[in-house]
């Protein structure tokens, strides 16, 4: 009776659940060039790429290009050369994938599908280098012999081929997350580095990792409880978010000198994620969602320590505020 119960357990039910999830995923709409964007609020400089729903969109002022992948559980897609690489997202596991220009997967980067559902593996938030040589992203896939269940930072050299772990994370933490390489030096990087306090309250600092020197330095303290940094093209400037103890959000703005971020400055409060500097001077982009939904894509222009002059991107696409977007200088025309 029990090898009876187990044969259903195992078999049966694993190909009732496939079908109903196929069922689901077949009745899903995946938009493609019905995709519609505010792309004359961008910045002539700029070039932005995000994905929804398995549609990977290029924006630019002039322009929005469009390409389905046939993926719809696709994020955190980013630009290689004339490809794309993406995260796609799976009920147990993540793996990032190489997307041609058409859509079609090249390569499998990581596969965090073992084939054993007890050791699937997580790959997320990739990042790459400014040069396109280095592509960091954050994964459990040493938990086997670490014993620690959280994400870690990883960085993988194309020249060569080799994945290299640079930092361990905080055990029992949530892990690392969101790396964001500095422009202007290939050798640093950010990352939101996750910790518990003396009472068990979580909170995150944004450190810096220097790969010639294997050195890591905050940028943020415990007290302002930091996430998604980037910089500015140029790398004098960094943005950030902070929690405050209420839950709500407040974006910042600092510059950046070889003792760490001075000059720092609230610049607005609201539901936001990951935001960017544009290619033209004092002007961002940024996720926000405002009431019970999720975001949309905004830009905005910053004077005088405060937020102007903003205006939304997507037209009530209601992006997925984990997935992201990336800033580029945008193609000479």
């Amino acid at each position: 009776m029990k090898k009876i119960r187990a044969i259903i357990i195992f078999i049966i039910l694993p190909i009732i659940a496939g079908y109903l999830i196929a069922s689901h995923q077949g009745h899903k709409s995946i938009p493609t060039a019905s995709l519609s964007f505010s792309n004359h609020a961008l910045q002539p400089t700029d070039q932005i790429t995000l994905v929804e729903n398995g549609t990977i969109a290029t924006i630019t002022q002039k322009n929005v290009t469009t390409m389905q992948t046939h993926h719809p559980q696709l994020i955190e897609t980013l630009p290689l050369g004339g490809s794309f690489v993406g995260v796609d997202k799976q009920l147990n596991y993540s793996s990032l994938l190489e997307f041609s220009p058409n859509g079609t997967v090249t390569k499998t980067l990581q596969n965090g599908n073992t084939g054993n559902i007890d050791t699937m593996n997580w790959f997320t938030d990739p990042a790459m280098s400014s040069d396109q040589k280095k592509l960091a992203f954050v994964s459990d896939k040493n938990k086997a012999t670490t014993d620690v269940q959280d994400n870690a930072l990883f960085i993988e050299n194309f020249g060569t081929g080799a994945v290299t772990k640079i930092v361990d994370p905080d055990p029992h933490s949530g892990g690392i997350a969101h790396p964001f390489w500095n422009p202007m030096n290939p050798n640093l990087i950010t990352y939101d580095y996750y910790q518990y306090d003396d009472q068990y309250n979580p909170y995150s600092v944004i450190q810096q990792y220097d790969i010639t020197s294997q050195s890591t330095t905050p940028l943020t303290t415990q007290k302002q409880n930091a996430y998604q940094g980037s910089f500015s093209p140029d790398g004098k400037h960094f943005i950030f978010l902070e929690r405050n103890n209420n839950i709500t959000t407040q974006m910042y703005i600092a510059d950046v000198t070889s003792n760490g971020l001075t000059n720092i400055q609230q610049l607005a409060s609201g539901d936001f994620a990951y935001p960017q500097f544009s290619y033209t001077p004092n002007h961002i982009y940024y996720l926000e969602a405002k009431g019970n939904t999720q975001y949309d894509l905004y830009t905005a222009t910053v004077a005088n320590g405060q937020l102007s002059g903003i205006m939304q991107i997507s037209n009530t696409q209601q992006l997925l505020g984990n997935s992201g977007f990336v800033v580029e200088k945008a193609p000479q025309q």
